[in-house]
């Protein structure tokens, strides 16, 4: 089942980001897409889960330390842009709500709103791609890691799923759209129905 984020009364609320806080290493890694799934996949093979639905994601199958992107909430968005962040890409650092992270990183914490951001933006895509995230609706986020040949998501890694890092099969009747850690050019940007593709 998927877990329903809401705003916790803690969040931090840019509009737009403010540069005092730590962030991310302003010297940090040059932004590289190619990077986000193995980084992804590197999290995975930790054995990330938490203990007790606690929301407190743990390495060693939740009996190690805390994970850097834990925010000791729902962590589904705070995972995605984790690994965005490691990868070099901060442009999620201009959504309303973000948190400090265990590893005092800013991460994003709200799928509605990393949506809403990415629509006014030119983030936003119906085109999948190795790195996107994949939005569920107001509630739930991914990193995908597949997409087939018309640019539909069919496998994610994502965090807070069964309570863990998992490797996930898309459903496409529960997908709203992906975001793209780079702004999109006008022609990458394409209409819901151009990307609604025959069933394979």
């Amino acid at each position: 089942m998927l877990a329903a984020l809401m705003v916790p009364a803690t969040a931090i609320s840019l509009s737009p980001p403010v540069s005092t806080g730590p962030v991310l290493d302003p010297i940090g890694p040059e932004p590289d897409i190619s990077r986000v799934v193995p980084l992804a996949r590197k999290q995975l093979r930790k054995n990330v889960s938490e203990n007790n639905s606690d929301n407190v994601p743990r390495y060693r199958y939740g009996e190690g330390r805390i994970a850097p992107y834990s925010i000791r909430d729902q962590w589904c968005v705070a995972f995605s842009t984790w690994v965005w962040g490691q990868a070099g890409f901060d442009s999620y650092l201009g959504t309303r709500y973000l948190r400090q992270s265990q590893d005092r990183s800013l991460v994003a914490i709200q799928v509605r709103d990393m949506s809403r951001w990415a629509k006014r933006n030119g983030y936003w895509s119906y085109r999948a791609k190795p790195g996107y995230l994949v939005a569920y609706g107001r509630s739930h986020m991914g990193i995908v890691v597949k997409a087939d040949r018309k640019g539909r998501a069919v496998r994610s890694i994502e965090g807070n799923k069964g309570d863990r890092v998992s490797r996930v099969r898309i459903e496409m009747s529960d997908v709203t759209g992906y975001i793209s850690p780079a702004p999109l050019k006008p022609d990458q940007v394409i209409s819901r129905h151009s990307a609604s593709a025959d069933v394979e």
